[in-house]
């Protein structure tokens, strides 16, 4: 193949991943801006748990047929197809139970387009992958930020058909994406960073999805108007987005080391929760944590070995949903020291990391 048609497919497979990830957050925070609604239209209340455990047994599924697929095509284009089925049926269904069924269709196809999403940058590129991979999930940020508004702006069916049409998009980008490397195992040395770097995954979701799902909560009973929560809650997504865009190069020169001190002043600024008058200033949680999920991927995939990548997913669904159950749990006025407790203990997992695995980062630079 001559090097402008090489250029051409690396380039829409660059734009499909984008586009793949953007669907990841789009689909995961256009829930919250719903639920009202279908509350309202299908009467509906304890019954929407359905949709929430049937997303995270299809999310299971996929990170389990991911980490054993020989070959992408065609099986990446169909689970962005599946999520584009899935979408289409929720604005379809005439009542909760194709939502709920839609639920599985999305969890699965979420789970494999964000591992490949996330893997096929990092083969596309050999060199400048950390800052690539950073701002190519700037678009997962965008999806975050831009479908709970799309609810809003246009009725909430046609919001999800667009998203549908959406899905499609990127199905048709990735089309022809090329085989994962083939799977080794991981010597005993690279092995034993496999906990830790499990460890910081597990702390940092619960850390991005404890702090967007409560610090609201915590602000509505320090007695904050709730238009400037929902404000300083898209504000917290926005962070997260250009976290992640402008931290890339900064992260890429020393990835775990610069990571722990982000994590650092992330918890420094978690601080802002036991003091009423500045809690506002949380959504700098969201800038300042922006570059670890990438970064810890591409560490992972490096140091570790392509097969030590699904149990990153596992560890985001631990994290993503045992510890915010947890904090449902948590009274009111013990959530600013919850939340200063998962962001601290974040950075201390991070810093762990970091002692056992900096010396093999240098490679990760561009």
């Amino acid at each position: 193949m001559k090097q402008p048609a090489i250029d051409s497919l690396r380039s829409r497979l660059t734009t499909g991943s984008a586009l793949g990830l953007f669907m990841t957050g789009a689909i995961g925070a256009a829930v919250g801006a719903v639920i009202p609604q279908w509350q309202a239209e299908f009467g509906v209340s304890r019954e929407l748990a359905w949709y929430f455990n049937l997303f995270f047994v299809g999310a299971l599924l996929g990170i389990f047929l991911s980490s054993r697929m020989r070959h992408r095509h065609p099986w990446l284009s169909l689970a962005l197809a599946a999520e584009g089925l899935g979408l289409l049926l929720v604005a379809l269904t005439p009542q909760a139970g194709g939502v709920f069924l839609a639920a599985l269709l999305l969890g699965l196809g979420v789970a494999v387009a964000n591992f490949h999403c996330n893997a096929l940058p990092l083969e596309l590129y050999s060199r400048g992958q950390m800052a690539l991979l950073n701002r190519i999930n700037a678009a997962f940020g965008v999806g975050a930020v831009l479908s709970p508004l799309l609810m809003v702006w246009l009725p909430w069916r046609m919001g999800y058909a667009v998203l549908a049409l959406v899905a499609l998009v990127a199905a048709l980008l990735l089309w022809s994406a090329p085989a994962p490397p083939a799977r080794s195992l991981p010597s005993k040395q690279r092995s034993r960073l496999l906990p830790y770097v499990l460890l910081a995954v597990v702390a940092y979701v619960a850390v991005e999805l404890v702090v967007s799902s409560f610090s609201g909560l915590y602000l509505r009973h320090l007695g904050y108007d709730a238009r400037l929560v929902g404000l300083l809650l898209s504000l917290y997504w926005v962070g997260l987005t250009l976290g992640r865009f402008f931290l890339a190069d900064f992260i890429a020169e020393r990835p775990l080391a610069r990571l722990v001190g982000l994590h650092l002043g992330a918890a420094l600024v978690a601080l802002c929760y036991l003091l009423p008058p500045v809690a506002w200033l949380f959504p700098l949680v969201g800038f300042l944590v922006a570059p670890t999920f990438p970064t810890l991927y591409a560490f992972t995939e490096r140091h570790i070995g392509y097969a030590g990548l699904a149990f990153l997913f596992y560890a985001a669904a631990v994290g993503g949903n045992l510890v915010p159950a947890a904090f449902a749990l948590v009274p009111k006025e013990s959530l600013a020291p919850g939340m200063l407790l998962v962001v601290g203990g974040m950075a201390g997992m991070t810093y762990l990391l970091r002692r056992n695995g900096e010396a093999q980062s240098a490679a990760l630079r561009p």
